[in-house]
């Protein structure tokens, strides 16, 4: 009997025991799964922050820019619900919440027009990051999809409107150093890209100042056709006049 009493204790202190190191096993991969759940929103937090500094203001809508400070914001303070105390999440906090008030007041700054294509490129590569955020938004059902699409329609006419400055800076600059033809093939990249992505004609007056541009432009270049032909004419008769003196001049000396 008492072997049988000793035997139990033993076993249940066994049982204990497994019960014991089985609980601390599950604190420590529930706190390792924590540990890696606030880097993937302190990453993503990071990816909104560097979209607000990066992406130029007059390729999204202000309303677009409040939802990435809110995304940013909402991911600080889930770090925080799950017993983050890094120092860092204060100071972020801080930086988020006054960009946040610098996008709803206004004073917005002037926007400054892309005019080199390494510059357009990054900017891009942002909005294809920004465009992949929203899209896991929606798959996760944060957002609705009416609030996504418009997100959407937005970043697609971002994306277009970094090759438009571009060849529009090319065009204008071609312009000024007289190469009109040129300028041309410039003017109609333009229409090419605009015509791409134009919702609900929403481009329909900068594709006609396209059209007006070239129209100009192409008469330039009809008229110094026409002139550099008629100087290649008289070049021609000048040239044939010298022929003509020369042989007479050595029928004469002859």
């Amino acid at each position: 009997m008492v072997i049988v009493a000793v035997l139990g204790g033993i076993f249940l202190i066994a049982i204990i025991m497994v019960m014991v190191v089985y609980a601390r096993q599950q604190n420590e991969k529930k706190k390792i799964e924590e540990l890696r759940r606030i880097r993937t929103l302190a990453d993503r937090g990071r990816q909104m922050q560097l979209l607000l500094d990066e992406i130029p203001p007059h390729y999204v809508s202000s309303d677009l820019r409040v939802f990435i400070a809110d995304q940013w914001i909402d991911l600080l303070h889930e770090q925080e619900q799950l017993g983050c105390k890094e120092p860092r999440i204060k100071t972020e906090l801080e930086v988020a919440k006054n960009k946040l008030q610098d996008i709803r007041s206004s004073n917005q700054p002037k926007p400054q027009p892309i005019v080199d294509l390494q510059t357009a490129n990054g900017v891009r590569r942002n909005l294809k990051q920004l465009n992949k955020i929203v899209i896991g938004l929606y798959q996760e059902r944060k957002i609705a999809q009416r609030v996504a699409q418009g997100y959407l329609n937005e970043v697609k006419l971002g994306f277009t409107q970094t090759l438009v400055e571009v060849f529009r800076a090319s065009a204008n600059k071609a312009e000024a150093e007289g190469n009109q033809r040129i300028a041309v093939v410039h003017y109609k990249r333009i229409m090419s890209e605009l015509n791409r992505n134009n919702p609900n004609g929403i481009h329909n007056q900068t594709l006609l100042e396209c059209r007006e541009t070239i129209a100009k432009l192409e008469e330039i270049i009809a008229v110094q056709s026409e002139n550099n032909d008629n100087e290649l004419a008289e070049g021609v008769n000048v040239m044939i006049d010298n022929q003509d003196s020369w042989k007479k001049k050595q029928v004469y000396d002859d």
